[in-house]
């Protein structure tokens, strides 16, 4: 089990802090947590509280929610380019960021779908609470958590009624990508080696198909909340994204995970 501290330990010290929320699997998080895996990079970790009002953490970096990534006295960072280039620059091997253009351009373009405002991530939040927000009987408990994500990721009816079909297609887009990388030899998205979207896929997969109980334990609300039974997500899940996942995590990252 993994071991925190406050947020108000977390920045009294030196080194590198992350801020985390214990024993969720949030995809932004994990990814975070894979790339410092692989650099052996150590950290920190500090406990933010889901749908907690998190003052400490705000005043720290200006906002509430984790991953948040601090080094030493530098301006902490919550989105996750900034994190990427802070983990290469920390422990610049083994590199997880193309050096040739062309490739760079390529695995940055993927990562932003499914990372990014109005990627993957984003759309299956918004596609999690929209059952909520549009029903009138919902319970109170249920209602304050699906507002909370809900104004994290300004949440409107017609764009969370939209996410199925533009998850469906980033989820075509990867896998089409996989099938060409497979016919070329290569068991990564991109080139011949791990990059960081080979990481973020990893990490996104659980808002599909989320590992086994045995490799992720996790409570049972957010396994259930997690995974997807929408029938235009499933039908662009492909075989070949979980297996690429499983390849992943089978020899890059760490397992069970560590939450």
């Amino acid at each position: 089990m993994a071991e925190y501290i406050s947020v108000e330990e977390a920045r009294e010290l030196s080194g590198l802090r992350v801020v985390l929320s214990p024993g969720v699997p949030g995809p932004w998080s994990e990814s975070l947590k894979g790339i410092l895996y692989v650099k052996k990079v150590s950290y920190v970790k500090g406990r933010q509280e889901i749908g907690g009002e998190n003052r400490a953490l705000k005043e720290w970096s200006a906002q509430a929610t984790a991953p948040v990534m601090t080094w030493n006295d530098e301006p902490p960072r919550s989105t996750w380019i900034e994190q990427l280039y802070l983990a290469e620059r920390l422990q610049p091997n083994p590199s997880l960021i193309p050096k040739n253009m062309d490739e760079r351009t390529l695995m940055f373009g993927y990562c932003n779908e499914l990372c990014g405002q109005h990627g993957f991530g984003w759309s299956k939040r918004l596609m999690l609470v929209h059952p909520t927000l549009t029903n009138p009987n919902a319970d109170k408990t249920s209602r304050g958590f699906s507002t909370y994500i809900g104004d994290k990721y300004g949440y409107q009816a017609a764009e969370a009624e939209a996410a199925p079909r533009h998850c469906a297609e980033i989820l075509q887009l990867l896998s089409n990508r996989l099938e060409q990388q497979r016919a070329r030899s290569s068991k990564f998205f991109i080139g011949n080696q791990l990059t960081a979207l080979d990481i973020y896929w990893a990490a996104f997969a659980a808002l599909v198909q989320p590992l086994p109980e045995e490799q992720c334990p996790m409570p049972a609300p957010f396994r259930k909340m997690y995974t997807n039974t929408d029938p235009t997500i499933q039908a662009a899940a492909k075989p070949i994204l979980f297996e690429h996942r499983d390849f992943i995590y089978r020899t890059y990252l760490e397992l069970p995970v560590d939450l």
